[in-house]
């Protein structure tokens, strides 16, 4: 007998808007089932995959470049290896960077090695309802095309809109899928665990044109690593100083008060602080930033982080 074929996820979506959240929820959902996650980050480090990391111990980590793009092989190497893996998996959700075209992925999926052996069920594009009208030029194109290649979109982030806010990105979305709204990517089980898409009745989406073949191109990205530990108020009001220019700030800080490890997750204006495991703690402070192509604000940037430090005086 032939075994089922592997159900394939796809989550989708501009840099900050929630993906790593909805897939911590999903990777908790699906607990006692035979799920391997494949998350792809844009930068040195992939941090998404080491937030996951701390729910489960099945992921995959494609890093430094667009998984549409610079790393499609790397994916389709992977793909290819987990339909071996026994005893055989159930499900395979993979984290896009927030700067890939899923159509992209889509179209792998179909590659002939993979689709004897994989399903796609559903791609996930999830939309941050305080940034997606804001976008313009490439990075707006960009933010459509995820939104094109959607099975379903989950608006996340309506309790930071009005109303009337709220209404303007449901007419700027419109009808061609489904909309699910949410608060903190909240997302019920029976909008995916319970689907039954058939890869080979799905038809392909027409891709939206985007400027660059990689996007990766469109986004320049920066590390800084440090020892000394971070004074929490001071980062937060240079984090919400921040130029506009910049699109997503995340890693793991070390904070002074009280010289806990938290993942930072910072997206416009907003920011937020996790704990992270003891293991993490380790690691000490590590902070991915991406911007817009040819910002050359890094220097400034990292003279901000230096007076976020708290001094030996301070901490005596």
């Amino acid at each position: 007998m032939t075994p089922p074929r592997i159900a394939v996820t796809v989550v989708s979506g501009f840099l900050g808007a929630g993906k790593t959240t909805l897939l911590n929820r999903m990777v908790r959902r699906a607990e006692g089932s035979r799920l391997a996650v494949i998350v792809n980050d844009f930068g040195e480090l992939n941090i998404d995959a080491a937030i996951v990391s701390e729910v489960t111990d099945a992921v995959v980590s494609l890093q430094n470049g667009c998984i549409c793009c610079t790393v499609q092989e790397d994916l389709l190497a992977q793909l290819t290896g987990m339909a071996q893996l026994q005893p055989r998996l159930e499900r395979i959700v993979i984290e896009c960077s927030g700067v890939s075209d899923p159509q992209r992925i889509v179209q792998t999926l179909a590659y002939p090695q993979l689709r004897s052996q994989m399903q796609l069920d559903m791609v996930i594009t999830v939309v941050d309802a305080t940034r997606h009208l804001q976008l313009e030029g490439e990075y707006a194109r960009l933010a459509r095309a995820q939104v094109a290649a959607a099975d379903l979109l989950l608006l996340n982030k309506t309790d930071l809109v009005d109303e009337e806010q709220l209404q303007a990105l449901r007419n700027a979305l419109g009808l061609r899928t489904r909309i699910h709204e949410s608060v903190q990517a909240q997302l019920p089980d029976a909008l995916w665990l319970d689907t039954d898409l058939d890869l080979k009745s799905r038809t392909v989406k027409p891709m939206v044109r985007v400027s660059n073949d990689d996007h990766s191109e469109m986004f320049s990205s920066w590390l800084w690593q440090g020892t000394t530990a971070l004074d929490v108020e001071r980062l937060r009001a240079w984090l919400q100083a921040l130029p506009g220019d910049v699109f997503r700030v995340k890693g793991l800080v070390v904070l002074a008060q009280g010289g806990k490890a938290h993942w930072l997750q910072h997206v416009g204006t907003r920011s937020q602080f996790l704990p992270a495991t003891d293991e993490a703690l380790a690691n000490a402070t590590r902070l991915v930033f991406i911007a817009r192509r040819g910002f050359d604000g890094w220097q400034a940037l990292g003279q901000g982080l230096e007076a976020c430090k708290m001094t030996e005086d301070e901490r005596t």
